[in-house]
């Protein structure tokens, strides 16, 4: 039971993780693209 837990709440960690770099991923292409006008 326990190690399912710790394995379940690692694997939380890394969805979360995941989607945040995507998502900054997704925005610093978005800035060089030149869809914001402004400098970083």
């Amino acid at each position: 039971m326990e190690v399912d837990k710790k394995i379940k709440k690692k694997n939380i960690f890394t969805a979360i993780g995941l989607i945040v770099f995507i998502l900054l991923l997704f925005i610093f292409t978005l800035y060089n693209v030149g869809v914001f006008e402004r400098a970083i």
